[in-house]
């Protein structure tokens, strides 16, 4: 073989390498850019569960609060009052819809915090509905209070845990606060005072 043909058959060799790797870096790229695609739709995914739970879990949170105005009353209309605990208690159907949704989301903390928030929710409505059937007895006011500072503390634990899986790197930035100011801002603006409920606390 003349120094000629194996001048051409080197070259040939290069184009064919450099094609290869070309087609190698190209396929590289595409799978890069394919996970990064199917990253940013499982975060808008875990968002969406996240924040219909989050909101459900919320307005089934506000709609107790509310309650426990209600019942805190010298002249409860008794007939009424149960309307307002089964209207209340029925929002727990789109809860278990949520938090099922986030369940499959995952991960396992944020479902963990979904499904406790919502067991503590149920069972503070749970026993609003059983402290009117009993006559609201003084003596078991306590309980009513202890189950609503549990539901509260879990609800924000869950949305502390959504913040946290969604921003990893700031989750320190975004610990409880804010949504617990805007809550507190919101109930202040819309009944004219904090939390506590004169004779609740």
């Amino acid at each position: 073989m003349d120094q000629v043909t194996l001048v051409a058959l080197i070259g040939v060799v290069g184009t064919v390498i450099a094609s290869l790797a070309g087609v190698v870096g190209a396929v590289r790229t595409a799978g890069i850019s394919a996970r990064a695609q199917a990253t940013v739709e499982d975060v808008k995914s875990r968002r969406a569960a996240y924040s219909a739970c989050a909101a459900t879990l919320l307005v089934q949170r506000d709609a107790a609060l509310r309650l426990m105005d209600v019942l805190n009353v010298p002249d409860l209309d008794v007939d009424r009052a149960k309307e307002r605990v089964a209207q209340a208690q029925a929002l727990h159907d789109d809860v278990g819809t949520t938090v099922g949704a986030v369940a499959v989301e995952g991960p396992e903390g944020v479902s963990d915090a979904a499904i406790s928030a919502a067991q503590r929710l149920s069972a503070w409505l749970d026993e609003l509905a059983w402290w009117l059937e009993l006559g609201r007895p003084h003596h078991q006011r306590q309980i009513v209070v202890e189950l609503r500072d549990h539901a509260e503390e879990k609800v924000e634990r869950f949305t502390a845990a959504c913040r946290e899986a969604l921003h990893p790197d700031d989750g320190r930035q975004r610990r409880l606060g804010p949504l617990k100011r805007l809550s507190l801002r919101w109930y202040i603006r819309r009944h004219g005072g904090p939390y506590g409920w004169p004779g609740w606390s």
